[in-house]
């Protein structure tokens, strides 16, 4: 199986952010973790930009085993229409985006 990463840059409506967070931690990182079968997911905070012009705020990965990467985004797609994705008004559909990766070769970590 190929470890892939769903990405996903996300920014809160004004006014709605605890909203946001409150949806975010404990309705869809739950719903897709636990129906989709995934293997964890991790949100961050945006604290620091290196470069880019990207305006969002919020990250979230969410961590996927599978060999058919295309296959596990129509079953996003379907696990979405069929009601199992919890959506919400409090974030800014316009200003985010998500992206499927699969990974390119072994994992680099330091040398002992």
């Amino acid at each position: 199986m190929t470890l892939c990463k769903l990405v996903a840059l996300t920014t809160p409506l004004p006014g709605k952010e605890d909203e946001y967070h409150d949806w975010y931690n404990n309705v869809h990182l739950p719903e897709l973790v636990n129906g989709l079968g995934m293997l964890g997911a991790s949100r961050y905070e945006l604290v620091a930009k290196m470069s880019g012009a990207d305006a969002n705020t919020y990250l979230a990965i969410y961590d996927v085993e599978t060999d058919d990467p295309a296959g596990f985004l129509g079953k996003v797609g379907a696990f979405a229409q069929s009601g199992g994705m919890t959506m919400s008004d409090s974030q800014d559909p316009a200003a985010g985006y998500t992206a499927f990766f699969k990974a390119l070769g072994d994992r680099f970590e330091p040398s002992a």
